[in-house]
């Protein structure tokens, strides 16, 4: 796989290790150890998203589990998620996002510095959220400036293109019922009508803002479950904690 990001996590006596590709724009890959042992692996040249679980015939399909290994849009690993349960039941899981605990990337991995700076300073990481959301905006604006203003400085030829005869098709009417719907006699306010006039452009900037809070939150969330498995399990390294 060359060079490799590395999450390990120590969960119910066993010892999970995922390895994924970092970036090299043309694929996603992930590998899944178990104890020592390699279970599952998995590839992808279109796919954000790798789903690992064990052959059917394993003796451990029962209870093994299933990991998720994602990736962003330019192949840079984000998380790798194990999912407890069945072969069947935590790869549905995996695939819905239901549960699940984030393995520990490796220290002074990006992954790992990734996390701390959510962990330091959360409002920070989830503004780059809101900072995309404003670059789907702003971008299609500036480039269809680029696209008009490049238009009016090229000199295009004059082509005198011939007419093509179309047939003139005469399609029956349809008797369409005459329905007169009810008129609202309310004026909306400011604010909504300025909304609905400006949804394109909020739209955006309000699903950034969602997302940086759900990230946010799921930090949180996954630090308070990796502390109950790493009390629940006394083999568990420091790392882990």
């Amino acid at each position: 796989m060359g060079k490799a990001q590395v999450y390990e996590m120590e969960i119910e006596g066993r010892h999970h290790r995922v390895e994924t590709s970092v970036g090299d724009g043309w694929s996603n890959e992930a590998t899944w150890w178990v104890d020592g042992e390699q279970v599952a692996t998995a590839s992808s040249k279109v796919e954000d998203n790798l789903y690992l679980s064990v052959g059917r015939g394993h003796d451990l399909a029962g209870s093994l589990g299933a990991v998720r290994a994602r990736f962003t849009s330019l192949s840079k690993p984000v998380r790798a998620t194990w999912f407890e349960g069945s072969r069947t039941a935590a790869e549905t899981a995996a695939r819905i996002g239901v549960g699940g605990v984030d393995l520990v990337p490796e220290a002074g991995s990006p992954a790992a510095l990734r996390e701390e700076r959510m962990r330091t300073n959360p409002r920070l990481h989830a503004a780059r959220h809101v900072v995309g959301g404003v670059a789907k905006v702003v971008m299609p604006l500036l480039f269809t400036a680029l696209m008009i203003w490049l238009a009016g400085r090229i000199p295009w030829p004059g082509w005198d293109l011939p007419s093509v005869p179309l047939p003139s098709i005469s399609l029956p009417s349809i008797p369409w019922p005459d329905w007169e719907l009810p008129r609202l006699d309310w004026d909306a306010p400011g604010w909504l009508v300025w909304l609905a006039e400006h949804a394109k452009y909020v739209i955006p900037i309000l699903i950034g803002v969602a997302l940086g809070r759900r990230e946010m939150r799921r930090r949180r969330e996954q630090d308070e479950l990796r502390e109950r498995l790493a009390a629940r399990d006394p083999s568990a390294s420091s790392e882990d904690r």
